[in-house]
């Protein structure tokens, strides 16, 4: 994502720093542990799988509509006039591009409901690191990343992600609460 592209580049602009300036106070983080941990992330997933099911669903009857004018048009008898056959063709091929371009729209809507979804997902993330660092007063935070930065961590204690994750369920919005009947 951009955000791990911008991580990697404060990275390497901090790695010089931190050389020169060792008494500075620097904390990690495993920003992919606090993305998955954090309940909102989840309830907004939870909100796109829901939308994008019913795409799905139409996707699935334009396609079973295709299939069905196929195998009408594959049982014709032979009486069937080649003008009628050849409509029954045409037909399909516009099944087919109306098929293809809804797919696309939907696929472009995916990408956009996404990103309206994440982005303040991804805001609080960045704000709730800059409140824990500050809160325990460090200098600079790395991003773990699943390993790909590797460091010598003499002390856990500088690892900020589970307190990160704890500020930003503390104050996650709570999931809708499901009406049951009863």
């Amino acid at each position: 994502m951009k955000f791990k592209g911008i991580l990697i580049a404060m990275l390497l602009v901090l790695i010089p720093a931190m050389v020169s300036a060792a008494a500075q106070k620097i904390g990690v983080i495993d920003v992919d542990k606090v993305y998955n941990d954090f309940e909102e992330k989840n309830i907004a997933e939870q909100q796109f799988y829901q939308e994008s099911a019913q795409w799905e669903k139409d996707l699935g009857e334009k396609e079973a509509e295709i299939n069905r004018l196929k195998d009408e048009y594959q049982n014709l008898p032979p009486i069937v006039s080649k003008e009628r056959r050849d409509q029954k063709l045409k037909d399909i091929e516009q099944k087919k591009t109306d098929f293809y371009n809804l797919a696309n729209d939907y696929r472009n809507k995916a990408i956009e409901r996404q990103m309206e979804l994440l982005a303040p997902i991804s805001e609080k993330i960045v704000d709730a690191i800059n409140e824990v660092a500050e809160e325990n007063n460090l200098d600079i935070v790395l991003n773990t990343m699943q390993g790909e930065v590797v460091l010598y961590i003499k002390n856990e204690d500088i690892d900020i992600t589970e307190a990160v994750i704890e500020k930003l369920n503390i104050n996650a919005t709570p999931a809708p609460e499901e009406e049951t009947e009863e």
